[in-house]
């Protein structure tokens, strides 16, 4: 459930109202913003109440919470989270605290901006004096250039601070990239599952300097495909430009108003918790060389249950690849 849009005091929306979202009707709520505090720079909605709608929906999360009026809490989309992150700061918050003595995990989560870029880290603490470290940078507008993670000893993160801080910030000169040994790789196309070899083979050759469309063709897939591939590989940056945009109609549409019962005329389990079995099942039939549409049939779900929960569980096969082209 992700904050898409909200409403201004002024009666302006803003983020993605138009998203397309898996519920019947989307949640809403209010979040009051507090004023700007004294010596820093005011927010865009300082001190307004806003009108929050949230729902499921096939957009990019961020990883900050926002706490409603209601008291309910739900992450925001990185769109509304970069209008909104100036502003917000949760009612009543105090640093985190740290204690050695602490027999339970805790979590700390803290960010920093600049002209173009925003920088998170999380810190998990667990047990037996360990913590658990995730760095990531992002551009304002969300798209991720790096990512550190690692686990250490608690009482050697300061230490680790300053190695870190003393890195150049200027590289060292560089030589020239070493030719990639040559490698063979089953010719593979449209629909058929990635395996190991392939993707060691992407990681190589992308690297290289090949780009998706030469990939692509020796792949035997789809441009879309092996851009999809390469950032749930960690190797690109997550392709905005394949997202569908919002749909538009020259005349307003009435709305269209579902009840479970008459979703589940189609689709029979639609709305159902997915269980264990049901994620092992999709899995299997994945890799066995099913496709989405035969999905749908099978588990009585909507296609965008079924792609969405495909690329959750980091299923293999035609079914995943339609779904990564869809941009779920």
């Amino acid at each position: 459930m992700l904050i898409y849009a909200f409403r201004d005091a002024h009666g302006t929306w803003h983020g993605d109202r138009h998203a397309d979202i898996y519920d019947t009707q989307p949640g809403q709520g209010t979040l009051t913003l507090p004023p700007t505090p004294p010596g820093e720079g005011p927010g865009l909605f300082d001190g307004q109440r806003l009108d929050i709608l949230y729902a499921a929906c096939n957009l990019e999360a961020s990883q900050t919470s926002y706490r409603l009026d209601n008291g309910g809490v739900f992450l925001a989309t990185w769109h509304v989270h970069e209008l909104l992150s100036p502003a917000y700061r949760p009612p009543h918050a105090e640093p985190p605290r740290f204690s050695p003595a602490a027999q339970t995990s805790a979590s700390v989560k803290l960010e920093l901006s600049s002209a173009d870029r925003r920088y998170s880290l999380t810190a998990d603490l667990l047990e037996e004096g360990r913590t658990e470290i995730t760095a990531i940078v992002c551009t304002i507008d969300g798209i991720i250039q790096g990512e550190l993670t690692g686990e250490l000893d608690t009482r050697d993160l300061s230490e680790i601070g300053r190695l870190i801080s003393s890195v150049p910030v200027t590289p060292p000169a560089q030589s020239p990239t070493p030719a990639v040994a040559a490698k063979t790789v089953k010719a593979i196309r449209h629909g058929d599952a990635w395996t190991a070899e392939a993707h060691d083979y992407l990681r190589d050759h992308y690297r290289t300097g090949k780009t998706p469309g030469e990939l692509a063709q020796e792949f035997g897939r789809s441009e879309k495909s092996i851009r999809w591939k390469l950032y749930s590989l960690n190797l690109a940056p997550y392709p905005v430009d394949l997202v569908p945009g919002p749909r538009t109609s020259p005349e307003p549409e009435p709305s269209k108003v579902y009840t479970v019962e008459e979703k589940r005329q189609t689709h029979p389990n639609a709305y159902k918790p997915w269980t264990p079995e049901d994620e092992q099942g999709l899995s299997e039939r994945c890799v066995q060389g099913a496709s989405l549409a035969d999905l749908t049939q099978e588990f009585g779900r909507n296609q965008g249950a079924i792609a969405s929960r495909l690329l959750k569980i980091n299923a293999e096969g035609p079914a995943a690849d339609e779904a990564w082209e869809l941009g779920i």
